[in-house]
């Protein structure tokens, strides 16, 4: 599953839009995207953004298409238009961090994101655990190319607090079957099988942002090919010793142990 990444910057995801997306287009986006940091009591610069939990419900940079591209912010967790109210919207948004894509239309907190509210996630990699001998060491996953970023198939959704009239925009990561890199790193017992975020390339995003038909959404939901990412052991993110949201989080760290079994990856 994907419950933890590490933000995607303005730069990474300037260079992901570069992929097919005039020129115009993108300067506009980029003043947009400038725009809508003013009004963060955080500034992207200001905070590594190397390590975010998604229970912590942190803002997600996105792009989505209605008449045009647009660059957006929703927070991580999706609160469907149906729910009742606002203790049921924060109960809600727990448990939709990550949207099974073999589901999607099934699902009632997803089916109807998953028809005309999708949306583009941009990160500069993400954070799985690998267990062994009852510990679990974690790892950060990233694209194979140096400094590219990857591009999550992302669900949104608008929902209004009736009682005050606030609206609150947020989304899901889609997930799907993990490939051999990620099935070697997501082998918790407890799991129902391996599974990774839905990894887009740049010939899919047009297609999964902007098609109403259920079966050329359910095409793209499958493994990013092998090859096409890296990935490393980290030092503790989380607890005590953690590192956590700091430059350290994303850096190569070896555990003595691991090295016992030989090298994972």
């Amino acid at each position: 599953m994907c419950y933890s990444i590490s933000q995607g910057k303005r730069n990474a995801y300037l260079s992901a839009l570069k992929e097919g997306v005039p020129r115009d287009e993108l300067e506009r986006l980029y003043n947009e995207w400038q725009e809508a940091q003013k009004d963060e009591a955080e500034r992207d610069e200001e905070s590594p953004m190397a390590f975010v939990n998604g229970f912590e419900h942190p803002k997600l940079f996105a792009l989505i298409k209605a008449v045009e591209l647009k660059a957006t912010r929703f927070t991580w967790g999706l609160i469907p238009s149906w729910t009742k109210d606002k203790t049921q919207a924060m109960e809600i948004r727990n448990k939709t961090l990550n949207a099974r894509g073999e589901s999607l239309f099934e699902k009632a907190s997803f089916k109807d994101a998953a028809l005309d509210k999708r949306c583009l996630v941009f990160v500069n990699g993400f954070f799985e655990y690998y267990h062994f001998k009852g510990k679990t060491y974690p790892n950060f996953i990233q694209h194979k190319e140096k400094d590219k970023p990857l591009v999550f198939g992302g669900l949104w959704s608008d929902w209004t607090d009736h009682s005050t009239g606030e609206t609150y925009q947020s989304a899901s990561i889609v997930t799907t079957q993990a490939n051999d890199l990620m099935t070697s790193i997501h082998n918790n017992p407890k799991a129902n099988g391996a599974r990774m975020p839905l990894i887009l390339e740049s010939n899919d995003f047009e297609q999964w942002l902007s098609t109403n038909n259920r079966r050329e959404v359910e095409e793209l939901i499958r493994p990013l090919p092998d090859g096409k990412l890296k990935a490393h052991t980290v030092k503790r993110l989380v607890g005590k010793n953690g590192v956590g949201d700091s430059e350290e989080a994303t850096k190569e760290y070896i555990y003595s142990d691991l090295n016992e079994q030989g090298t994972l990856f």
